[in-house]
């Protein structure tokens, strides 16, 4: 456990367990009403559709998160300094210290922001397609912090080493650029399929002078 870890307040871990919890609960309510609706293949079709699409939703937002707490704000900024920006400019400075922390450490704070998304969903009917997109996509976020995670650490299970050689989940070599490259690109640490795109496109490079023009604080950390 890194040092940070073993400091955590129970209230913090209390509530990421609590938020764990909601989220499995709610996760469960949708892929039971999936797992009803896939009644013929057309159903099934749309169901695998909605995996890859989940997948690149995760990606695109474990994306925008990360950039978001690596170019602004402190890890002292009231609140959000302590549960969001704190784990991102640690991972700077040790990038193996993940690779300790426990499964509430890695999950909590995804399944805070998941829950709002996984509400709505099990308290609506999107259809087939939406809800196998949403059920991917939650577990896809909810496992971001481990694929992640795996992307650093020394040895894996055979398993992650194939997902990673798949490129289904984020591969070592690729997250490497974005260490080599002073934390600027490859953000999307799910499976890092968008990061070409984005990358090549700019997109947070433009998201982040609009964001510096209106105010938001820029951080002081290299």
């Amino acid at each position: 456990m890194s040092a940070r870890g073993a400091l955590r307040p129970r209230a913090l871990v209390w509530l990421e367990a609590s938020a764990v919890a909601a989220c499995a609960l709610l996760l469960a309510v949708v892929a039971d009403r999936l797992g009803r609706a896939l009644v013929d293949g057309r159903a099934l079709a749309l169901a695998l559709a909605g995996i890859p699409l989940g997948w690149l939703a995760a990606d695109l937002l474990s994306g925008l998160v990360h950039w978001f707490c690596d170019r602004f704000f402190e890890e002292t900024s009231p609140v959000i300094g302590h549960v969001l920006i704190a784990p991102f400019r640690e991972h700077h400075r040790d990038p193996l210290a993940m690779t300790r922390h426990g499964f509430l450490e890695l999950t909590g704070n995804s399944c805070a922001g998941l829950l709002p998304v996984l509400l709505a969903a099990a308290a609506t009917t999107g259809g087939i397609l939406a809800d196998a997109t949403i059920v991917a996509g939650a577990v896809a976020v909810g496992a971001t912090n481990f694929f992640h995670k795996w992307a650093h650490a020394p040895a894996v299970p055979r398993a992650v080493a194939w997902l990673q050689a798949q490129h289904l989940i984020l591969a070592p070599a690729h997250h490497a650029g974005h260490h080599r490259a002073g934390h600027a690109g490859r953000y999307c640490v799910t499976a890092g399929w968008l990061n070409g795109l984005v990358d090549g496109l700019g997109v947070f490079r433009r998201l982040e002078r609009w964001l510096t023009a209106v105010g938001v604080p820029a951080t002081s950390a290299p």
